[in-house]
């Protein structure tokens, strides 16, 4: 009988450090793969913002987006299918009308009015609020002190970084704002609904671009015609890869897995370190330069973004577990 319990006793221990390795791997993936998205999504802000101040309408580049990533995606539908019945209608138009074709137009039409610093600010700094909002409604998430108070720090920082146009009604940034709000709680919607899925980042990448260029080539061509001949090959072939390669489909591998390995909320919280690359790439690449009010905001967001991820640096991968339980 002491064999017996020698022999679990030393099996217990063993057992639990495979548990703590693999919830520090986990931990460690998803916050990898979180700031990937962060660079992917900086890098689309900067490319759409400089497409839609140039030669390019914000359906020009949903159009280009979607074609090429659904060409380059294809595979992945033919093997997993449309989704009709394994995901439902319903689920399907909030995935599309989250992360696709609505939410680009939207977004994009909003940065015309707007300066590629407050996209990442109001838009996708605001987005783990949404999120967070979303989750405790939907799923009953809860969230403790530190968290909350991490949630207030983050929004206190946006609202910081987009302080010297947010009330400026003179220039018309704030019609960029509304939109950049709206297409906030739109993403939102697609990330709550994306977890609760089960879905694959690769399928739901899929999904979301093939649905997305079904709806808008018929109205693309009958109603608004292409303007893609007037911009330079360079520029059609920068914004091809922007948008249809890195957002469309690395941001959006990479967001899944994120979301699947973090949970919904804490992987979009990590997205509130997109203004402070969209504020680094837009100096040297746009010619917009943030104030000292916006550094010290950036500052405030990141702070915001550790506290309101549950603490990254704590050990023993509890973020991570907490997370994957999150329905």
């Amino acid at each position: 009988m002491a064999t017996h319990f020698d022999t679990i006793s030393t099996r217990l221990p063993a057992h639990a450090g495979a548990q703590s390795d693999d919830g520090r791997r986990n931990l460690f993936l998803g916050v990898a793969s979180g700031l990937l998205v962060v660079v992917c999504w900086a890098g689309w802000v900067v490319a759409t913002r400089f497409a839609v101040t140039t030669h390019l309408r914000p359906i020009d580049i949903a159009f280009l987006r979607y074609l090429i990533a659904s060409a380059l995606l294809a595979p992945v539908l033919f093997r997993h299918g449309l989704g009709l019945r394994q995901i439902g209608c319903g689920r399907i138009m909030m995935l599309v009308g989250g992360a696709g074709a609505p939410f680009l137009l939207i977004s994009s039409t909003g940065m015309k009015f707007a300066p590629a610093s407050d996209v990442g600010a109001v838009m996708i700094g605001t987005m783990p609020v949404f999120v967070a909002v979303f989750s405790a409604l939907v799923s009953r998430e809860r969230f403790d002190t530190m968290r909350a108070i991490g949630f207030a720090t983050v929004l206190a920082g946006i609202v910081g970084i987009a302080a010297d146009r947010l009330f400026d009604f003179g220039s018309g940034a704030w019609r960029g704002h509304v939109l950049f709000l709206v297409a906030a709680a739109m993403f939102a919607i697609y990330t709550v609904t994306f977890r609760r899925s089960e879905m694959s980042p690769w399928q739901a990448a899929a999904i979301v671009n093939f649905y997305s260029l079904l709806i808008l080539a018929p109205v693309y061509f009958l109603l608004f015609g292409t303007d893609l001949l007037s911009a330079t090959p360079t520029e059609v072939i920068t914004q091809s890869i922007m948008q249809g390669v890195v957002s469309a489909i690395v941001a959006f591998f990479f967001f899944g897995e994120a979301v699947r390995r973090l949970g919904a909320s804490r992987a979009a919280v990590l997205g509130s370190f997109t203004p402070v690359f969209a504020a680094l790439l837009g100096m040297p690449l746009l010619g917009e330069f943030p104030t000292r009010l916006t550094w010290v905001a950036i500052i405030v967001v990141s702070v915001g973004v550790v506290l309101a991820s549950g603490g990254l640096s704590r050990a023993a991968g509890g973020p991570a577990r907490q997370g994957c339980s999150e329905k």
